[in-house]
């Protein structure tokens, strides 16, 4: 088991749930006041950030909920 997992674990699931809710409050017309530099930026760039938290946030709760000690048999 990593040192650090429960921590890693967490940060996943924030990066997860801002990416998501960021996301459909674009979709819906409305910024989120502590990622307004990010809406300055293009559209493109933006949108590959906001996929890129969600993505890296399921990566991140992957690795935080992995045994890695564990023996295949």
């Amino acid at each position: 088991m990593l040192k650090h997992a429960t921590t890693i674990t967490v940060i996943g699931f924030l990066l997860l749930f801002v990416g998501i809710v960021t996301f459909f409050l674009n979709v819906v017309g409305v910024d989120f006041f502590l990622l307004e530099w990010l809406y300055r930026w293009n559209v493109a760039a933006s949108f590959a950030i906001r996929i890129a938290m969600i993505v890296i946030g399921l990566i991140m709760i992957y690795i935080g909920q992995t045994d890695w000690d564990r023996v295949e048999a």
